[in-house]
């Protein structure tokens, strides 16, 4: 959070961006790979191998080349048009789908998740309740906030029915 809202790359700057974020997340992770097995090779060959260090060397091989390189596809998809918006930003709305309104958590109460975006991002936490209930799944909604056709830092949330913009709501208090 920037500015005291959350950042959200636009659907578009997403679609259009996510051949390359795999293109750089797919080596990343290989090369975690290639260092994890590295490793593993080396604790293997030690005399004194103790079944802690086997355990976690095996785990690694496992969990660390998936974790960078959903990492590395988050930072491809949102870097760019988060500083860009951070430097460049206007009042920007940008129009987004819903994909969960479902469920909350100590950290995110009030929950609204929005379809097709990258891990990290596409989560609008505190969503007051009375405009989570005019909500549902595939739902087109309008951000508003700082921001570029790339992504902006949304403030508002604007919900169209019918083709018609209602007035938006602030919800980060």
């Amino acid at each position: 959070m920037i500015f005291g809202h959350p950042f959200l790359p636009s659907q578009a700057y997403v679609s259009s961006h996510d051949m390359i974020a795999k293109s750089v997340a797919i080596p990343v992770g290989c090369l975690m790979l290639f260092f994890c097995c590295r490793k593993f090779a080396k604790d293997f060959q030690s005399p004194n191998l103790s079944t802690k260090t086997f355990l976690v060397s095996g785990f690694g091989i496992l969990v660390v080349p998936l974790v960078f390189g959903v990492f590395a596809r988050a930072i491809v998809l949102t870097a760019y048009p988060l500083w860009l918006a951070a430097v460049a930003g206007r009042d920007t709305q940008l129009e987004f789908s819903i994909g969960d309104i479902t469920g909350s958590s100590m950290r995110c109460p009030y929950r609204v998740d929005l379809a097709d975006m990258p891990i990290m991002t596409g989560t609008l936490c505190d969503v007051p309740e009375a405009v989570r209930k005019t909500l549902y799944p595939g739902m087109r909604v309008l951000l508003t906030g700082r921001g570029t056709v790339n992504g902006l830092f949304a403030a508002r949330i604007n919900v169209a029915p019918s083709g018609q913009v209602l007035p938006g709501e602030d919800w980060l208090r």
